[in-house]
Protein backbone atom coordinates (compact mmCIF):
# COMPACT_ATOMS: atom_id res chain seq x y z
CA UNK A 1 0.00 0.00 0.00
CA UNK A 2 1.66 3.07 -0.85
CA UNK A 3 1.74 6.13 0.76
CA UNK A 4 -1.01 8.53 -1.01
CA UNK A 5 -3.55 5.31 -0.39
CA UNK A 6 -2.84 5.67 2.97
CA UNK A 7 -3.50 8.99 3.70
CA UNK A 8 -6.60 8.86 1.95
CA UNK A 9 -7.68 6.00 4.64
CA UNK A 10 -6.63 8.39 7.31
CA UNK A 11 -8.20 11.68 5.65
CA UNK A 12 -11.81 8.84 6.06
CA UNK A 13 -11.54 7.68 9.36
CA UNK A 14 -11.42 11.45 10.29
CA UNK A 15 -13.92 12.79 8.83
CA UNK A 16 -16.26 9.91 10.28
CA UNK A 17 -15.14 11.27 13.82
CA UNK A 18 -15.44 14.36 13.06
CA UNK A 19 -18.88 13.99 11.30
CA UNK A 20 -19.94 12.73 14.59
CA UNK A 21 -18.92 15.87 16.18
CA UNK A 22 -21.17 18.19 13.90
CA UNK A 23 -18.28 19.35 11.93
CA UNK A 24 -17.75 20.84 8.94
CA UNK A 25 -16.88 17.79 6.36
CA UNK A 26 -13.42 16.67 4.54
CA UNK A 27 -13.35 16.90 1.50
CA UNK A 28 -11.83 13.83 -0.26
CA UNK A 29 -8.24 14.23 -0.83
CA UNK A 30 -8.38 17.86 0.55
CA UNK A 31 -6.07 19.51 3.53
CA UNK A 32 -6.78 18.14 7.32
CA UNK A 33 -9.02 20.94 9.39
CA UNK A 34 -8.46 21.75 12.64
CA UNK A 35 -10.72 19.16 14.74
CA UNK A 36 -13.34 21.22 17.03
CA UNK A 37 -13.06 23.29 19.23
CA UNK A 38 -15.11 21.22 22.05
CA UNK A 39 -12.74 17.90 21.06
CA UNK A 40 -9.96 20.30 22.14
CA UNK A 41 -11.85 20.97 25.36
CA UNK A 42 -12.71 17.56 26.29
CA UNK A 43 -8.75 16.41 25.47
CA UNK A 44 -6.95 18.91 28.17
CA UNK A 45 -9.58 17.64 30.87
CA UNK A 46 -9.37 14.37 30.27
CA UNK A 47 -8.60 12.85 33.23
CA UNK A 48 -5.28 11.53 33.69
CA UNK A 49 -4.00 8.15 34.82
CA UNK A 50 -3.04 8.81 38.52
CA UNK A 51 1.10 7.82 39.32
CA UNK A 52 1.39 4.36 39.97
CA UNK A 53 2.51 3.96 43.91
CA UNK A 54 3.34 0.24 44.34
CA UNK A 55 3.70 0.64 47.83
CA UNK A 56 0.12 1.93 48.09
CA UNK A 57 -1.01 -1.24 45.90
CA UNK A 58 0.51 -3.84 48.17
CA UNK A 59 -1.62 -2.04 50.81
CA UNK A 60 -4.68 -2.38 49.28
CA UNK A 61 -3.70 -5.94 47.49
CA UNK A 62 -2.65 -6.71 51.45
CA UNK A 63 -5.94 -5.70 53.03
CA UNK A 64 -8.93 -7.65 50.47
CA UNK A 65 -8.56 -11.14 49.70
CA UNK A 66 -10.37 -10.11 46.58
CA UNK A 67 -8.31 -10.65 43.30
CA UNK A 68 -6.12 -7.49 42.23
CA UNK A 69 -3.61 -7.61 39.53
CA UNK A 70 -3.59 -11.23 38.94
CA UNK A 71 -1.43 -11.02 35.74
CA UNK A 72 -1.59 -12.95 32.94
CA UNK A 73 0.09 -14.27 29.93
CA UNK A 74 -0.72 -13.77 26.90
CA UNK A 75 -4.68 -14.24 27.55
CA UNK A 76 -4.62 -17.04 29.82
CA UNK A 77 -4.09 -16.68 34.08
CA UNK A 78 -0.43 -17.48 35.50
CA UNK A 79 -0.31 -20.96 36.42
CA UNK A 80 -0.26 -19.98 40.18
CA UNK A 81 -3.67 -17.52 39.74
CA UNK A 82 -5.51 -20.90 37.82
CA UNK A 83 -4.25 -22.99 40.70
CA UNK A 84 -5.96 -20.94 43.19
CA UNK A 85 -8.69 -19.96 41.30
CA UNK A 86 -9.49 -23.80 41.05
CA UNK A 87 -8.89 -24.35 44.82
CA UNK A 88 -11.24 -21.52 45.55
CA UNK A 89 -14.05 -22.67 43.58
CA UNK A 90 -13.57 -26.04 45.27
CA UNK A 91 -14.09 -24.34 48.76
CA UNK A 92 -17.22 -22.83 47.91
CA UNK A 93 -18.54 -26.17 46.03
CA UNK A 94 -17.26 -28.12 49.56
CA UNK A 95 -19.33 -25.37 51.88
CA UNK A 96 -22.40 -25.45 49.73
CA UNK A 97 -22.70 -30.05 50.23
CA UNK A 98 -21.68 -28.99 53.60
CA UNK A 99 -23.59 -30.45 56.70
CA UNK A 100 -24.36 -30.52 59.78
CA UNK A 101 -23.67 -33.06 61.67
CA UNK A 102 -26.64 -34.95 64.14
CA UNK A 103 -26.26 -33.80 67.77
CA UNK A 104 -25.35 -30.40 67.29
CA UNK A 105 -28.29 -28.48 67.89
CA UNK A 106 -28.53 -30.41 71.74
CA UNK A 107 -25.02 -29.60 72.25
CA UNK A 108 -25.09 -25.89 71.84
CA UNK A 109 -29.01 -26.23 73.43
CA UNK A 110 -30.95 -25.44 70.35
CA UNK A 111 -34.41 -27.05 69.56
CA UNK A 112 -33.92 -29.07 66.67
CA UNK A 113 -36.13 -28.73 63.87
CA UNK A 114 -36.52 -29.45 60.16
CA UNK A 115 -37.99 -27.49 56.80
CA UNK A 116 -40.03 -29.38 54.21
CA UNK A 117 -37.04 -30.53 52.52
CA UNK A 118 -36.53 -34.31 52.89
CA UNK A 119 -32.94 -34.22 52.27
CA UNK A 120 -30.21 -31.79 50.86
CA UNK A 121 -30.13 -32.32 47.40
CA UNK A 122 -34.03 -31.38 47.45
CA UNK A 123 -33.10 -28.24 49.72
CA UNK A 124 -30.74 -27.16 46.71
CA UNK A 125 -33.42 -27.67 44.08
CA UNK A 126 -36.62 -26.67 45.38
CA UNK A 127 -35.79 -23.16 47.91
CA UNK A 128 -39.69 -22.93 49.11
CA UNK A 129 -39.21 -25.88 50.82
CA UNK A 130 -36.76 -24.70 52.85
CA UNK A 131 -38.76 -21.48 54.07
CA UNK A 132 -41.60 -23.48 56.17
CA UNK A 133 -40.69 -26.61 58.53
CA UNK A 134 -42.20 -29.74 58.67
CA UNK A 135 -45.28 -31.01 60.37
CA UNK A 136 -42.97 -32.79 62.83
CA UNK A 137 -41.34 -29.88 63.62
CA UNK A 138 -44.03 -27.30 64.06
CA UNK A 139 -45.86 -29.75 66.57
CA UNK A 140 -42.53 -29.77 68.05
CA UNK A 141 -41.85 -25.72 68.23
CA UNK A 142 -45.28 -25.33 69.31
CA UNK A 143 -45.13 -27.64 72.09
CA UNK A 144 -41.32 -27.01 73.51
CA UNK A 145 -40.77 -22.87 71.86
CA UNK A 146 -40.42 -20.09 73.53
CA UNK A 147 -43.66 -18.20 73.58
CA UNK A 148 -44.16 -14.13 73.08
CA UNK A 149 -40.26 -13.24 73.49
CA UNK A 150 -39.17 -9.93 72.41
CA UNK A 151 -36.66 -11.86 70.05
CA UNK A 152 -36.27 -15.42 68.90
CA UNK A 153 -32.92 -16.69 67.96
CA UNK A 154 -32.41 -19.19 64.99
CA UNK A 155 -29.68 -21.22 63.37
CA UNK A 156 -29.89 -22.27 60.00
CA UNK A 157 -27.97 -24.16 57.90
CA UNK A 158 -28.43 -22.12 54.71
CA UNK A 159 -26.02 -22.54 51.83
CA UNK A 160 -23.10 -23.10 53.66
CA UNK A 161 -23.09 -25.52 57.13
CA UNK A 162 -19.51 -25.18 57.24
CA UNK A 163 -20.03 -21.17 58.15
CA UNK A 164 -22.20 -22.18 60.91
CA UNK A 165 -20.13 -25.06 62.50
CA UNK A 166 -17.13 -22.71 62.30
CA UNK A 167 -18.65 -19.00 63.48
CA UNK A 168 -21.81 -20.25 65.36
CA UNK A 169 -20.51 -21.67 68.39
CA UNK A 170 -19.33 -18.53 69.65
CA UNK A 171 -21.57 -16.25 67.89
CA UNK A 172 -24.82 -18.01 69.39
CA UNK A 173 -23.82 -17.49 73.08
CA UNK A 174 -22.49 -14.34 73.11
CA UNK A 175 -25.24 -12.93 70.98
CA UNK A 176 -27.99 -14.54 73.66
CA UNK A 177 -25.78 -12.53 75.97
CA UNK A 178 -25.85 -9.62 74.45
CA UNK A 179 -29.70 -9.36 73.42
CA UNK A 180 -30.41 -9.62 77.45
CA UNK A 181 -27.65 -7.57 78.81
CA UNK A 182 -29.73 -5.13 76.21
CA UNK A 183 -33.35 -5.91 78.41
CA UNK A 184 -34.20 -8.57 75.11
CA UNK A 185 -36.28 -11.29 76.84
CA UNK A 186 -34.60 -14.39 74.33
CA UNK A 187 -36.40 -17.24 73.83
CA UNK A 188 -35.13 -20.62 73.58
CA UNK A 189 -32.41 -20.97 70.31
CA UNK A 190 -33.57 -23.29 67.68
CA UNK A 191 -31.67 -25.05 64.82
CA UNK A 192 -33.25 -25.68 61.77
CA UNK A 193 -32.08 -27.67 59.24
CA UNK A 194 -32.39 -27.83 55.32
CA UNK A 195 -33.16 -24.18 56.28
CA UNK A 196 -33.59 -20.52 53.84
CA UNK A 197 -34.23 -17.04 55.37
CA UNK A 198 -37.88 -17.32 55.02
CA UNK A 199 -38.20 -19.91 57.61
CA UNK A 200 -38.03 -17.35 60.11
CA UNK A 201 -41.49 -15.75 59.25
CA UNK A 202 -43.01 -18.97 59.92
CA UNK A 203 -41.26 -19.01 63.26
CA UNK A 204 -41.89 -16.01 64.64
CA UNK A 205 -45.44 -15.99 63.77
CA UNK A 206 -45.67 -19.40 65.48
CA UNK A 207 -44.33 -18.48 68.60
CA UNK A 208 -45.55 -14.98 68.38
CA UNK A 209 -42.29 -12.73 68.80
CA UNK A 210 -41.61 -9.68 68.43
CA UNK A 211 -39.00 -10.35 66.44
CA UNK A 212 -36.81 -13.09 65.13
CA UNK A 213 -32.73 -13.47 64.24
CA UNK A 214 -31.76 -16.41 62.18
CA UNK A 215 -27.35 -17.11 62.17
CA UNK A 216 -27.42 -18.62 58.52
CA UNK A 217 -24.69 -19.85 56.24
CA UNK A 218 -24.37 -17.07 52.65
CA UNK A 219 -24.04 -18.27 49.40
CA UNK A 220 -20.25 -18.91 49.29
CA UNK A 221 -18.27 -17.14 46.53
CA UNK A 222 -14.78 -17.96 45.60
CA UNK A 223 -12.64 -19.60 48.78
CA UNK A 224 -15.25 -17.72 51.46
CA UNK A 225 -17.14 -20.86 52.20
CA UNK A 226 -17.06 -20.00 55.74
CA UNK A 227 -19.11 -16.71 55.72
CA UNK A 228 -22.08 -16.43 58.37
CA UNK A 229 -25.09 -14.18 57.85
CA UNK A 230 -27.24 -12.42 60.66
CA UNK A 231 -31.16 -11.67 59.10
CA UNK A 232 -33.53 -9.46 61.39
CA UNK A 233 -37.26 -9.01 61.32
CA UNK A 234 -39.67 -7.15 63.39
CA UNK A 235 -43.36 -7.91 63.61
CA UNK A 236 -42.67 -10.95 61.85
CA UNK A 237 -45.48 -12.19 59.20
CA UNK A 238 -45.67 -15.28 56.77
CA UNK A 239 -43.85 -14.26 53.50
CA UNK A 240 -42.81 -11.33 54.92
CA UNK A 241 -40.71 -9.22 52.26
CA UNK A 242 -36.89 -9.01 52.38
CA UNK A 243 -37.48 -5.34 52.39
CA UNK A 244 -38.76 -5.28 55.74
CA UNK A 245 -35.65 -6.87 57.39
CA UNK A 246 -31.85 -6.29 57.57
CA UNK A 247 -28.72 -8.47 57.00
CA UNK A 248 -25.25 -8.13 58.90
CA UNK A 249 -23.03 -10.36 56.25
CA UNK A 250 -19.81 -11.72 56.20
CA UNK A 251 -19.41 -12.28 59.65
CA UNK A 252 -15.68 -14.59 59.90
CA UNK A 253 -12.55 -13.86 60.86
CA UNK A 254 -11.40 -12.23 57.40
CA UNK A 255 -14.57 -10.23 57.57
CA UNK A 256 -16.65 -9.03 60.15
CA UNK A 257 -15.04 -10.83 63.67
CA UNK A 258 -18.15 -12.55 65.90
CA UNK A 259 -17.81 -9.98 68.39
CA UNK A 260 -18.50 -7.02 66.81
CA UNK A 261 -21.12 -8.92 64.86
CA UNK A 262 -22.69 -9.25 68.14
CA UNK A 263 -22.75 -5.74 68.80
CA UNK A 264 -23.61 -4.79 65.89
CA UNK A 265 -26.62 -6.85 65.84
CA UNK A 266 -27.76 -5.36 69.07
CA UNK A 267 -27.55 -2.23 68.49
CA UNK A 268 -29.63 -2.64 64.94
CA UNK A 269 -31.99 -4.33 67.21
CA UNK A 270 -32.61 -1.40 69.41
CA UNK A 271 -32.79 0.68 66.35
CA UNK A 272 -35.48 -1.56 65.03
CA UNK A 273 -37.50 -1.85 67.89
CA UNK A 274 -37.20 2.45 68.85
CA UNK A 275 -38.89 2.81 64.92
CA UNK A 276 -41.18 0.02 64.78
CA UNK A 277 -39.86 -1.97 61.76
CA UNK A 278 -36.70 -2.42 60.17
CA UNK A 279 -35.29 -2.42 56.72
CA UNK A 280 -36.90 0.32 54.21
CA UNK A 281 -38.99 1.61 57.40
CA UNK A 282 -36.00 1.62 59.44
CA UNK A 283 -33.77 3.92 56.69
CA UNK A 284 -37.11 6.13 56.38
CA UNK A 285 -37.61 6.95 60.85
CA UNK A 286 -34.00 8.32 60.59
CA UNK A 287 -33.51 6.36 64.04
Amino acid sequence: MDRDTIANLVRDVLREMLAAEDAPAVPAGGPMPSPPDGMLVRARHAPQTPPFDPAEFRRVKDATPARLAQGRVGTRYLTDVSIHLRAEHAIALDAVQSQVPEGWAAQHGCLPLKTCCVDHARFLLFPDEGRRLDDASRALLEKEGSRNVDVQVICGDGLSAWALLEQGPVLLPALLEGLSAAGFTVGRPLFVRFCRIGVQDEIGVTLGAKATVILVGERPGLGTGDSLSIYTAFGPKLGQDNAEKDCISNIRPLGMPPAEAVGECVTLLKRTFAAGGGGVALTQSGT
